[in-house]
């Protein structure tokens, strides 16, 4: 693949992004994306800009208290901050560790802005299944069979049959009239 062909494709991802999120300037400080309200914390050289941010903005952002934009190589790049009241508070990505991101994760001078997000989305919960990491991603369900004790079962007869790398089943099949027992 050439570079034509790649730019081609982040100008076409670009332009499927453009109509995602909507900035509106409401005064030097606050402003609306796709209607939720945020405020302009700080602008360090100039680093905001909101048709930018609106570019580069994705939902998952929503959830943070405080988002970081940094520009690095004419890019913007944005990381999320949580306040210590928000449920999903943690101590690395905390708000007070943007001093922390600037300095060592972000260019050195680089032009960057702080945002409070005024309405916080925090996401629900998704109920995480318990699974182990061996046997299969599909469970069977197990269906009590109503059949006699198996020294009583002359009709029938078991057959092991392979069913991964490491596991195996038995499938009981009914035998045909006349057949004996074979040992």
């Amino acid at each position: 693949m050439n570079r034509a062909k790649i730019q081609d494709y982040i100008d076409q991802r670009e332009e499927q992004r453009a109509d995602l999120y909507h900035f509106e300037q409401q005064d030097d400080t606050h402003f609306l994306l796709n209607g939720h309200s945020y405020e302009l914390v700080k602008n360090y050289r100039d680093g905001f800009n909101g048709a930018e941010l609106a570019k580069r903005f994705s939902g998952i952002l929503s959830k943070y208290d405080y988002i970081v934009g940094d520009w690095g190589y004419d890019q913007l790049r944005l990381k999320g901050f949580y306040d210590p009241t928000n449920p999903l508070y943690n101590v690395e990505q905390g708000v007070s560790t943007v001093e922390d991101y600037l300095l060592e994760d972000c260019n050195f001078g680089c032009a960057y802005f702080i945002v409070h997000n005024e309405s916080v989305k925090i996401p629900r919960q998704r109920r995480h299944r318990k699974h182990h990491s061996r046997g299969p991603a599909i469970h069977e369900r197990r269906r009590r069979v109503k059949q006699p004790d198996p020294s009583h079962r002359h009709n029938q007869h078991a057959k092991r049959v392979k069913a991964g790398k490491h596991q195996q089943k038995f499938v009981i099949h009914q035998r045909k009239q006349g057949v004996k027992k074979q040992k």
